[in-house]
């Protein structure tokens, strides 16, 4: 008999799993859908099957579930499915919890020794005519664009068979994919990276195997016109540490936060590394080359994380830890101090995004979530969107209420646009005690005049992960959906 969920935050209010797929050919628009908005929306995030084995839970663990939202002509069509990856048949056949959390095989049930714990949670990209659920300890998931359909795991060639980025770069100038993966001989292995280059026909152009200072859990990377930057934060994973009751993943106090800045087309032996203080960075709004070469990352940054407790077991609170925008302003010369920090904008942000098209190359609009009155953003909810100018510090706020949790604020060019600014914002969310979610569309340079259209979603959608949207005349949209 299949059990229901124990209690725990991220199991209970808008975190609580749906469990449910379904096809919506028409939805409720309320409003008006511009005509010159057009393509597909995708949104990843945790909906675990079952309940875990341990009676705990930890947010990034759930299995993964891919939205679709078709956009033509004003009309919208939304379908959902589960990324069927291997755990989760493995785990649907037996109707219960195999594997421990994040795959810990100290609580995993003795049937998966072997398997490969590969849950696609965390993002979903579009490159190489795939469409491609993303985590940071397996390979990419391939799935059909229109249908969800699982058509099983891209290897590039037998060579991205352990690990693969949650967070590549896709150069849209050149149509190349970039990513670095993480503890790719497993966290028992040889302290390594990979480095991959991918053509914008999805074949692979180069792989460098680099070392690494620990077992970080890298969760992205930069990359400009030129360099390759990964920034090596203080959280790892350490078997070790939990075989003797320590948390298996931690932040490391006084561990200070290494950089590797490699050209980005170079190899192992080109890398150099830096220090700075220690820092929790995961997600990055863009990154560039100013004019005197200078390397600008405008980052989601804060100085600990409540993500993991520390190496101790101690645990922080969101207050403690809030991320805020950051400009890391890095000199590969060296000839003014090799990195400086300034808050650019110290609102409590979660996942800062750039128009695509530009990322490797100067952006200065970025779009948010942020939270304005809830305790803990995370757990409560972001319950407001955010467009702030990095050049002139203005803001376009806009609050959804108290109680809301709203999603990753996406840029979306309008048909024919070519202008940085010059379309539409799309943002998933669910309404405080709301029993259906929305899909909000606003005017991208207007954000706080509220929404010019929202979809209606019959049902709540759990508050999840990572988005893209595809507009129908892209190159990346058009190579996809060739193929599907």
């Amino acid at each position: 008999m299949t059990q229901p969920f124990f209690d725990h935050p991220y199991l209970s209010g808008h975190h609580a799993p749906m469990r449910i797929e379904a096809d919506a050919p028409d939805l409720f628009v309320h409003g008006e859908l511009p005509d010159d908005l057009a393509g597909i929306f995708y949104r990843n995030g945790p909906e675990s099957l079952y309940p875990p084995i341990e009676g705990d839970y930890h947010w990034f663990d759930g299995d993964g579930m891919i939205y679709a939202f078709e956009i033509a002509d004003g009309r919208v069509s939304m379908r959902n499915r589960w990324v069927r990856t291997e755990k989760f048949e493995l785990e649907k056949e037996a109707g219960r919890r195999l594997f421990g959390i994040f795959g810990n095989p100290m609580t995993s049930d003795p049937a998966v020794a072997g398997k490969r714990y590969n849950t696609g949670n965390t993002n979903i990209i579009v490159h190489g005519g795939k469409l491609l659920a993303l985590m940071e300890g397996a390979p990419p998931v391939e799935m059909d664009p229109r249908s969800l359909a699982t058509r099983g795991e891209e290897h590039y060639g037998e060579v991205v068979t352990t690990t693969f980025g949650a967070h590549p770069t896709i150069d849209q100038t050149t149509g190349e994919m970039f990513n670095v993966s993480s503890m790719i001989n497993g966290p028992m292995g040889a302290k390594q990276m990979r480095y991959d280059i991918i053509n914008a026909d999805g074949s692979l152009q180069k792989s460098e195997v680099l070392d690494v200072p620990h077992m970080a859990l890298l969760h992205t990377f930069f990359l400009t016109e030129n360099w390759a930057i990964i920034p090596v934060i203080p959280i790892d994973t350490d078997i070790e540490r939990a075989q003797k009751g320590g948390p298996m993943t931690a932040w490391v106090e006084g561990r200070p936060t290494k950089i590797a800045l490699m050209p980005r087309y170079g190899s192992a032996d080109d890398i150099r590394w830096f220090e700075y203080e220690p820092r929790h960075m995961f997600h990055e709004l863009n990154v560039w080359e100013d004019a005197d070469g200078k390397i600008i990352a405008d980052v989601a940054a804060a100085d600990r994380t409540a993500l993991f407790p520390n190496d101790r077991g101690e645990k922080r609170t969101h207050a403690e830890t809030m991320q805020n925008l950051r400009r890391w302003t890095i000199d590969p010369n060296g000839n003014t101090g090799w990195m400086k920090e300034e808050v650019l904008n110290g609102r409590d942000i979660q996942f800062p995004r750039p128009d695509d098209r530009l990322m490797s190359r100067a952006s200065r609009q970025a779009y948010g979530n942020i939270n304005l009155h809830s305790r803990d953003g995370r757990v409560e909810g972001m319950d407001a969107v955010l467009r702030y100018d990095t050049q002139t510090g203005e803001e376009d706020i806009y609050h959804f209420g108290d109680g809301a949790s709203c999603g990753e604020l996406i840029f979306a060019p309008r048909l024919g646009g070519t202008e940085e600014g010059d379309g539409y914002a799309l943002t998933l969310v669910h309404r405080a005690n709301a029993a259906t979610s929305e899909l909000a569309v606003f005017a991208a340079m207007d954000i706080a005049s509220g929404p010019i259209a929202t979809v209606e979603i019959p049902f709540r959608v759990p508050s999840g992960f990572h988005c893209n949207f595809y507009a129908a005349d892209s190159a990346l949209y058009r190579q996809a959906m060739g193929s599907a």
